[in-house]
C-alpha cells in the first residue's frame, strides 16, 4: 500500500476496508506517521501490518464542544454549540456528568446540517446540557467491534497526550480498543502516551495479546474485562502507566498471562477481582510498581477472584506508595494456589504473602520469600484454610481448561 499524502487514519481504512472487500487478506502499512482522526477499524479476516516502530499511528489534537440541545438515548445525531471545531469522519466520545463508562458513546461523525452532526452508532443514554453534557475528539486509535479473525501487527500507537487532555475511559477505549470480539491478534505493538488505558478489551473471546509494550499511559496498561473468556497475554511489557500494569476488570475468566514484565506501575503490578476467575499467571516479572505485586481485590466470595494458580513468578519491589504485601489475597477468596514464586519485599513493612481472613483453599508451597521470616507470610484469621505444603489436586485453570460453554454469557459466543 502506497502511503497518500498527508498520511492519515483514511489512508489505512480504505485499504482494509478494500481487503475486507475481497473476503480478507493483509494490509502492509509502510513507514511514517499517520495522523490519526478518527479509528482504525478493524475488519474480520483483516490482517494489519507494519514496519515495526517506524510505522506510527499518531491520534490527532482533541477539540470539544458542549451541546447545543439535549440528546436522546437510541439517536443517531448530536448538536454542538461549536460545531466548526469538528468535520465528518471524526471519531468522538459523547459523554455527561451522569454518564461514564459504557454509558458514554463512542462513534464516529457521518454527516452534518448545521449545527447537527449524525454518528455511525446510536447514543447510549441521555446526554444534557445542563449536566455539563459535551461531545470530544476521543476514540481508540484502534477500535474493532464484532470482529472475527483479525489482527494487527508490528507498529506503534502514540496517544498524543499533551494535545489529548481528557481521559478516554477504558470501558470506550484505550490506545487499542476490542468489543466482542473474536479471535483477533496483537503482536509486537508498543501502544503509548495514551490519556487512559494502553490495550482494553471487552466482551472478548480468545483475544491474543503477544510481545506488546504499554508504556507512559495514565490508566491501565493491559485492560482485559467484561467477561472476556481466554485471553492470553504473553511476552508482553507494561511500565510507568498510571495505574496498575494488568487490571483483570469483571469476569474475566480462563486466561493465561506468562513471561510479561511489569515494572513501575503506578498503582499494582497485576490486579485481580470482580468475578474473574480460573486465571494461570506464571513466569512474569512484577517488580517496582506503586501498589501490590498481584493484588487479589477485597470482595466476598462470590464476586472475589477465585480459582487462581499462581507459579513462577519474580514479584520484588513492589508496594512503594501503598499496599502490605507483594502477593496480597486480600479477599473472602477460594482455591488460589500459589507456588514457587520469588517474592522479595521492598521494605519491612511489606508481608511477602498476606492471606485475608475468609479463603479457603488457599495453598502456599516451595515460594522463596526474602526479608523478614515473621512478615513472610501472614494468614489473618483461622490458619487451617491454608495449605502450607503440596498441591493435593491442580486447579483446571487457563484457556485449555475452558469449557465448551466458557463464553455463553456473550452475545453470539455461547
Amino acid at each position: 500500500m502506497a502511503a497518500a499524502e498527508p498520511a492519515t487514519n483514511a489512508t489505512i481504512q480504505q485499504a482494509v476496508d478494500a481487503m475486507a472487500a475481497k473476503g480478507g487478506g493483509t494490509v502492509l502499512v509502510p513507514p511514517g506517521v499517520y495522523a490519526m482522526h478518527d479509528s482504525l477499524h478493524l475488519r474480520s479476516g483483516v490482517h494489519v501490518s507494519g514496519a515495526g516502530p517506524s510505522t506510527v499511528l499518531r491520534k490527532a489534537a482533541e477539540v470539544r464542544s458542549d451541546l447545543s440541545a439535549d440528546l436522546g438515548y437510541g439517536h443517531f445525531d448530536v448538536s454542538l454549540a461549536e460545531p466548526d471545531r469538528f468535520r465528518v469522519g471524526m471519531g468522538v466520545l459523547v459523554t455527561d456528568s451522569r454518564a461514564g463508562g459504557f454509558y458514554d458513546t463512542q462513534a464516529t461523525l457521518t454527516w452534518r446540517e448545521g449545527d447537527r452532526f449524525g454518528i455511525s452508532r446510536m447514543l447510549n443514554h441521555d446526554y444534557a446540557r445542563g449536566a455539563s453534557g459535551r461531545v470530544m475528539s476521543l476514540f481508540p486509535v484502534i477500535r474493532a467491534e464484532g470482529v472475527e479473525d483479525a489482527s494487527v501487527a508490528d507498529l506503534a500507537v502514540d496517544g498524543s497526550r499533551a494535545q489529548n487532555p481528557d481521559v478516554l475511559n477504558g470501558c470506550r477505549g484505550g490506545g487499542i480498543f476490542l468489543l466482542q470480539t473474536r479471535r483477533v491478534a496483537l503482536r509486537g505493538l508498543c501502544v503509548a502516551n495514551v490519556n487512559g488505558d494502553g490495550i482494553s478489551f471487552q466482551q472478548c473471546e480468545a483475544t491474543l495479546i503477544e510481545g506488546c509494550t504499554c508504556e507512559d499511559n495514565s490508566g491501565l496498561g493491559l485492560h482485559p474485562g467484561s467477561g472476556s473468556v481466554r485471553p492470553i497475554l504473553r511476552n508482553c511489557v507494561c511500565r510507568r502507566n498510571g495505574a496498575d500494569g494488568i487490571f483483570y476488570c469483571l469476569r474475566v475468566s480462563f486466561s493465561l498471562c506468562e513471561g510479561c514484565v511489569i515494572e513501575d506501575n503506578g498503582r499494582h503490578g497485576i490486579s485481580i477481582g470482580g468475578r474473574d476467575t480460573d486465571h494461570l499467571i506464571r513466569n512474569n516479572t512484577v517488580r517496582n510498581n506503586g501498589g501490590c505485586g498481584v493484588y487479589f481485590r477485597e470482595h466476598d466470595r462470590v464476586m472475589a477472584g477465585n480459582r487462581v494458580h499462581l507459579e513462577g513468578n519474580d514479584v520484588a519491589g513492589n508496594c512503594l506508595r501503598l499496599g502490605e504485601a507483594e502477593v496480597h489475597l486480600a479477599a473472602a477468596l477460594a482455591d488460589v494456589h500459589v507456588l514457587r514464586n520469588r517474592v522479595g519485599p521492598a521494605s519491612p513493612r511489606v508481608a511477602g504473602i498476606r492471606v485475608a481472613e475468609g479463603t479457603e483453599g488457599v495453598v502456599l508451597h516451595e515460594n522463596e520469600i526474602a526479608g523478614d521470616p515473621a512478615s513472610a507470610i501472614v494468614i489473618e484469621g483461622d490458619r487451617s484454610v491454608v495449605r502450607l505444603g503440596p498441591l493435593t489436586a491442580p486447579l483446571g485453570v487457563g484457556p485449555d481448561n475452558a469449557p465448551a460453554n466458557a463464553a455463553c454469557h456473550l452475545k453470539n459466543m455461547g
